[in-house]
């Protein structure tokens, strides 16, 4: 905080409403004094940003402009969001028509005999291991674009 007496003469001096005498001695203090002469052109920056003319259309213009920027931006989200449903159905299409009818291949048993279970994983595993590798790959490319399009997808309605 500044004590300085002077420094409440700053906006009768900015005003002109001092008199001469006061004017003189309020600028040889102004001379030796370095926060009033702060506050000074603090007060004259103020002054002459509320002094500028405005200039009609300006708001107007910005308001436009990103109006422009937020359509641009629906856009590109209405065809990402378009894209992201087509791989999203895309990826459902090869899992139901191709995953399926492989998975379908196993038996299945109406018991509750967790032991034929047990032999079925084994022979699931000893079956993927006797498997082409290029169609483990595919699998595990399928996994990860199902659930990379699944979470694209929670992206997008948050």
């Amino acid at each position: 905080m500044n004590s300085c007496p002077y420094i409440e003469k700053i906006i009768d001096y900015r005003l002109h409403r001092l008199t001469d005498e006061e004017r003189s001695s309020f600028e040889t203090h102004l001379d030796s004094c370095p926060s009033c002469r702060h506050e000074l052109a603090i007060e004259m920056a103020v002054e002459d940003e509320l002094a500028a003319e405005f200039q009609p259309g300006l708001i107007e213009q910005a308001v436009m402009r990103r109006l422009e920027i937020q359509r641009e931006k629906d856009i590109r989200s209405f065809w990402l969001y378009s894209y992201r449903i087509a791989v999203l159905g895309i990826t459902a299409a090869i899992a139901i028509f191709v995953l399926l009818p492989y998975l379908l291949k196993f038996p299945r048993s109406y018991q509750l005999d967790m032991g034929k279970y047990a032999v079925a994983f084994r022979d699931f595993f000893a079956g993927l291991a006797a498997i082409d590798p290029i169609f483990l790959f595919m699998g595990f490319g399928y996994f990860l674009l199902i659930t990379s399009s699944i979470y694209a997808l929670a992206q997008l309605r948050r």
